[in-house]
């Protein structure tokens, strides 16, 4: 494989919501220089060629741009597995049928909260908790398959344990958590506590054996440790950044995940598999033997691997230690 197995492609940075915790500090106009439809297609076709299976179109909004659904269709045309991220505020009957008949695999619509307050202050719109779940409904009723991503921080720690029946009821596939990474607007937002976020891993994990919905926490490399050392082994390594998962941003720049915000080379200047093989601040998040800290001694370091972009966010450095470890090396 010469490219990611996953990238994501933000295809906008405009977006009809201000969430307080967006990385992208998305705004409703897109801002100068978005990759052009053509531009876009040739990505998806150096994608397919390079060995990419799945690709997330995300933004942003994703659905704010009119070329989505012809985007999305000439991936799934390439053999790309096609998803796409959404707040589910402007998912219409009509849009549905778009989105399933251009071959996406699913959707993934955001929910911060089991109810209004919670949801709306997050996304900062009256009215978006409403939308989300209307959103959701539209989608599977035209049988588009639906995961919930929820955005784990102070505010909505104490929910988690409500959102297993709550996704239950509304009929989705999937539930993928995310701890909060504090870049773009969420350098604003009051993270949880170290504790706070080991407990709602523990009970996520108890919740996962059991649950009749595809369970995935994601930013949270921490919890693929914990599967070594219950289970003994884990399905995934858990920071993928620059490794498995690679991430182009709307105007072609390359960077190790979307939180993670270090310029790797645009795609209009460079090939994007010269810029995967040969950035070097790729290849330094591929040797673990650079990770410093208790992250660089830990007997873990290839299952979780800490969170490159929470390093960087917090300490300045992508190799430090993730600042919400709580585990002792040996």
């Amino acid at each position: 494989m010469r490219l990611p197995h996953i990238l994501a492609w933000e295809l906008t940075r405009a977006c009809n919501l201000n969430c307080v915790h967006c990385r992208a500090s998305a705004t409703r106009d897109p801002g100068p220089g978005e990759l052009t439809t053509e531009e876009g297609l040739s990505l998806l076709e150096d994608l397919a060629a390079g060995g990419t299976r799945l690709v997330i179109l995300s933004g942003g909004e994703a659905l704010v741009r009119p070329d989505v659904f012809a985007l999305a269709s000439h991936g799934t045309e390439l053999g790309l597995r096609i998803t796409l991220a959404t707040n589910g505020s402007l998912v219409t009957p009509d849009v549905s049928a778009k989105l399933k008949e251009a071959g996406i695999a699913r959707v993934s619509v955001s929910l911060d909260g089991v109810n209004a307050d919670i949801h709306d202050t997050f996304r900062g719109m009256p009215g978006a908790f409403a939308m989300a779940v209307r959103g959701i409904g539209t989608l599977l009723a035209a049988g588009v398959p639906v995961q919930v991503n929820t955005t784990v921080a102070a505010v909505n720690i104490a929910q988690m344990r409500l959102f297993p029946d709550f996704l239950k009821e509304l009929g989705v596939a999937a539930w993928h958590v995310f701890f909060l990474v504090p870049t773009g607007r969420g350098e604003n937002v009051q993270p949880a506590r170290v504790a706070q976020y080991r407990g709602m891993l523990e009970d996520f994990h108890a919740v996962s054996c059991s649950a009749a919905i595809e369970c995935k926490a994601t930013c949270a490399p921490q919890y693929y440790r914990m599967l070594m050392e219950t289970e003994g082994s884990s399905p995934t390594r858990g920071c993928l950044a620059g490794t498995g998962f690679g991430f182009v941003s709307s105007t072609g720049t390359v960077q190790p995940c979307g939180f993670l915000q270090i310029d790797c080379g645009n795609i209009r200047t460079t090939p994007l598999e010269e810029i995967w093989k040969g950035s070097p601040v790729l290849q330094e998040l591929r040797d673990v033997e650079r990770l410093k800290g208790k992250c660089g001694t830990c007997r873990y370091t290839d299952v979780c691997g800490g969170c490159r972009a929470r390093a960087y966010e917090v300490l300045g450095d992508a190799l430090e230690v993730d600042p919400i470890c709580w585990y002792p090396p040996e």
